[in-house]
């Protein structure tokens, strides 16, 4: 991996890695930038297509920062809770989880915009997605595989900001928690998605043909609905 000084940009990561077939360049809220490098391309061609993206990558950032900086959360909810917020006469902030709320209690002065109070928050949410993913998500992946013979070996459940799941080598299912803020039938989809790669590690036509077989709606449609959801919060 290199990194790399990108004046408006700052420090750009760059990976190359074996399967990649494309460059593509990764970024969050805080601006950190990461680009993925197919083998035979150096990492002279792909500063080269960083500089010639810097305007793009630059507005993309400034809308996920916005976007971040500019929520209420007053109705804001999981697949089986929702954020209350509670000003209170105290110092500090915290949440907790009580049955079905995510309790945010903050003092009273504070800006419900404050990025000191939406760490509190998206913690809290953060939580009770870990908490209802492990619950849910395994024993939804099970039944599914059952249904239509696909057998994984391990399950497990992560916290990451770019992908919805993933199947490794040995058949092990990573999902991720954010998953549980999706609609029951795209939840299935993704596993369905994951599963199928137990039996076709790729995206061939097999593996669409065996995929369709087990989902009831059409693939385009529900990969269109999917692209309006991101797995990362606020």
């Amino acid at each position: 991996m290199k990194e790399e000084y990108i004046p408006e940009l700052g420090k750009v990561h760059i990976t190359k890695r074996k399967h990649s077939k494309r460059i593509t360049v990764r970024y969050d809220p805080k601006g950190k930038i990461k680009v993925s490098l197919p083998k035979n391309i150096s990492y002279k061609a792909g500063l080269k297509y960083i500089h010639s993206k810097k305007s793009t990558i630059k507005s993309k950032i400034k809308i996920l920062q916005d976007e971040q900086n500019d929520v209420e959360f007053n109705d804001y909810q999981t697949k089986w809770h929702k954020v209350i917020l509670k000003p209170e006469e105290r110092a500090d902030a915290i949440y907790q989880i009580k049955n079905s709320d995510i309790l945010i209690r903050f003092p009273y002065q504070t800006d419900r915009k404050d990025p000191w109070l939406q760490s509190i928050v998206r913690e809290g949410v953060e939580t009770a997605l870990r908490n209802e993913a492990k619950n849910y998500l395994p024993y939804r992946l099970f039944e599914l595989g059952s249904q239509y013979n696909l057998h994984f070996n391990k399950v497990y459940i992560k916290n990451v900001r770019t992908l919805w799941g993933s199947c490794s080598s040995k058949n092990n299912i990573n999902l991720n928690i954010h998953l549980m803020r999706l609609p029951d039938h795209l939840i299935d989809y993704v596993l369905l998605h994951e599963l199928c790669h137990t039996v076709y590690k790729n995206h061939s036509d097999r593996f669409w043909k065996l995929l369709n077989t087990c989902v009831n709606e059409d693939i385009p449609k529900l990969k269109s609905e999917l692209r309006a959801y991101h797995p990362r919060l606020f």
